[in-house]
């Protein structure tokens, strides 16, 4: 469907209403929520032609086969808060949003083996309230913010900082809508009245599950995810280096640490300008041209107690154990340049005012402290980011030269290099983060070229982005071109056989229609 061709979109609205009530439609004048609030440029060059909120399962299937007798596209959202990647709005021009945040219930908490059976408009701050009502023994994994929906992050492959922190490693058994508005459930759950349906991956014949991350293949309305039991004891580490040069010797001394269990969950890492930006506007530290000098860095890392590099953790378990991890922890890390640790302590029933704000990470408390971030470079309503996130091995020499090549590359731009990874046990996904203003068309586009020539850069050297916002999905899907993108290809053609009429988020992640 051309992006300028309203009228089937239209009639799907007005029709979708009767189905769903009018309250919980929104028509083309009425979709500023709806719009990529950090876009580059004009926040309508993805314009969605109307949203629907349905509120139960068989209004999701209802929608999605209006779409197909109308030849509407839809784009699913859980809560619209994929900020840095377009947030709500749609690859397409012209697609209605179809906004599952009405699907906000949190259907099943076992206690005994640790499961939650969420809705897609369940965010991180409904699910951890949950856990409290039921007096459950468990934790959820959370990310930096609490918005944002837990079945989202899951899809997009987020990552928290518990030992669930990697969250798509911890989801098992999904109810999914599929394009054609067809219902099924994945694994066990195509077993009637089977109780195994999210705690066996398996089922019988082929897994697809996989199918829908990231993928316009489905519109997942149920998840079962994986909790972890509170533990007795644990433990908020920050780790830091006052010597940058020495990333490399900190990347290995990660990986060991994390392939020998000693850190059970994911590691967050910050260069000193990138944790900076979450404290403070970027003109308390310095308001000139180019990028803050680094003699200004030391000053910033100085007084917010800062090394070069920074990274938050956690440890589980019991004193004695915790004692054992912490021994090795130090050891580790006070033998590189300048390195320190500092562990705060606490019991695992520990309610959320008795645990520092810094450290909620570690024990699965949502909340909303680095939301600030956007405003490093534009201390007002106009500041914006976006990600770039190329997955390398966690060792040292990659790390190191993801990290040169964004950072030469950035910083030639004229921004700040924001940097960071996030390690699990064998893999990085090393992170920059571009802060722009979002008003300003000069930064805007500055911003857009130096993206457009990093993926290919970064993927020269066999460092793939995992997400991308709206704008560069084509651009990072056209590097994973193996035997002449055989990949895609495939997977065009499954997206040819599930969504014969190309109506459910065609172009998420570089696929489109046939």
């Amino acid at each position: 469907m051309a992006a300028d061709d309203t009228a089937p979109a239209a009639l799907l609205l007005e029709r979708a209403a009767d189905l769903i009530g009018a309250q919980n439609v929104s028509r083309a004048d009425d979709v500023d929520d709806y719009l990529d609030s950090y876009a580059l440029g004009d926040s309508r060059a993805f314009l969605p032609a109307g949203a629907v909120r349905p509120g139960e399962v068989a209004e999701v299937q209802a929608v999605v086969r209006l779409a197909n007798e109308l030849r509407v596209p839809l784009w699913p959202i859980g809560r619209g808060k994929n900020l840095g990647y377009g947030g709500p709005a749609p690859r397409q021009s012209g697609s209605v949003v179809i906004d599952l945040s009405r699907l906000n219930r949190v259907l099943e908490v076992d206690d005994e083996t640790a499961y939650a059976l969420v809705e897609p408009g369940v965010s991180f701050f409904e699910l951890h309230e949950a856990l409290l009502e039921r007096g459950s023994r468990l934790w959820a994994s959370v990310p930096d913010l609490g918005w944002g929906s837990v079945v989202g992050n899951a899809l997009e492959r987020g990552y928290g900082y518990t030992a669930h922190g990697d969250h798509q490693q911890f989801i098992c058994g999904m109810e999914v809508v599929l394009p054609t508005g067809e219902l099924i459930r994945t694994g066990m759950g195509a077993l009637p009245g089977s109780e195994t349906w999210p705690l066996y991956r398996g089922g019988f014949g082929p897994g697809f599950e996989g199918l829908f991350l990231q993928s316009n293949l489905g519109i997942v309305v149920k998840m079962g995810v994986w909790l972890m039991p509170r533990p007795e004891r644990f433990a908020a580490c920050r780790l830091m280096i006052d010597d940058e040069d020495a990333l490399p010797q900190l990347v290995d001394a990660i990986r060991e640490l994390k392939l020998d269990k000693t850190i059970d969950g994911v590691v967050n890492a910050a260069n000193a300008v990138g944790v900076a930006a979450g404290l403070s506007p970027r003109e308390r530290w310095y308001d000139g041209e180019g990028v803050v000098p680094d003699d200004v860095v030391q000053v910033l890392a100085d007084d917010l107690g800062l090394g070069r590099w920074n990274i938050k953790c956690a440890l589980y378990g019991s004193d004695a154990l915790l004692d054992l991890k912490e021994e090795r922890l130090r050891r580790a890390i006070e033998a590189l340049p300048g390195g320190r640790v500092v562990v705060n302590r606490y019991d695992g029933d520990a309610t959320a005012a008795e645990v520092a704000p810094g450290d909620h990470f570690a024990a699965g408390i949502p909340g909303m402290l680095l939301a600030d971030g956007v405003r490093w470079r534009a201390n007002g309503p106009t500041g914006a980011h976006i990600g770039l996130c190329p997955v390398s091995p966690l060792t040292g020499k990659h790390v190191a030269a993801a990290s040169r090549i964004m950072r030469t590359h950035i910083e030639a731009a004229g921004f700040d290099y924001i940097g960071g990874w996030l390690a699990t046990d064998r893999h990085a996904v090393n992170v920059l983060m571009i802060f722009f203003d979002a008003a300003d068309p000069v930064e805007s586009e500055k911003v857009r070229t130096a993206f457009a020539e990093l993926v290919p850069l970064l993927a020269a050297e066999g460092y793939g982005e995992y997400r991308a916002h709206l704008e560069f999905m084509d651009a990072v899907a056209d590097q994973f071109s193996w035997n002449d993108h055989a990949l895609r290809e495939f997977t065009r053609t499954l997206k040819a056989a599930v969504d014969p009429n190309g109506v459910l988020a065609p172009g998420k992640q570089g696929i489109w229609p046939r």
